[in-house]
């Protein structure tokens, strides 16, 4: 019995699945396109974040050469592969069915839904410019409007330079001096 017990190392370790873990363990509102695509990608992150697997989507968690570890991350991939098709709908989910890792498939939806940014941007603008209290109370509208500009937030992010270009460098190298 002793043997079986679980330390905190084993539990915050990216290849521990708990025993209750399964195919259907991670819930959220299934993927349908390009519309619902930046809160389902926020919805999955917290999710797969909660259980320590967020990295087999980033790369972060790369696979081990040790056999024994390989065989635990192959284990850890593909339940994660199986929270992201049974969060997304069968449409989507025959386009990716056959990728071998979760972060190919992250990747994928990624560069297939990402790029309409633009035209999402456009249609949140407008449904912030046409969206009227009417018969909705104070806090339902403040809601659906903090829903739009929540989404308007998450699309205006730019992107993080991970490794300045020689312009860039010396810019800094300017100001520092």
């Amino acid at each position: 019995m002793a043997g079986n017990r679980k330390t905190l190392q084993d539990l915050v370790n990216p290849l521990y699945l708990h025993p209750s873990d399964g195919a259907t363990s991670v819930q959220v509102e299934k993927l349908q396109g390009s519309s619902d695509y930046i809160s389902w990608k926020r919805a999955m992150e917290i999710n797969l974040a909660s259980k320590r697997k967020l990295g087999f989507v980033t790369g972060g968690v790369a696979r081990p050469s040790d056999p024994v570890q390989a065989e635990l991350w192959d284990t850890c991939n593909n339940m994660v592969i199986a929270w992201l098709t049974h969060n997304i709908s069968p449409s989507i989910m025959k386009s990716v069915m056959f990728m071998t890792t979760a972060s190919a498939i992250w990747s994928n939806l990624e560069t297939h839904f990402q790029l309409t940014n633009g035209s999402r941007k456009y249609k949140l603008n407008r449904d912030v410019y046409d969206l009227k209290q009417g018969t909705m109370s104070v806090n339902e509208y403040y809601t659906a409007m903090r829903a739009l500009w929540e989404e308007l937030e998450t699309l205006n992010t730019l992107p993080t330079v991970v490794t300045p270009s020689e312009d860039v460098r010396a810019l800094l190298n300017a100001i520092s001096s």
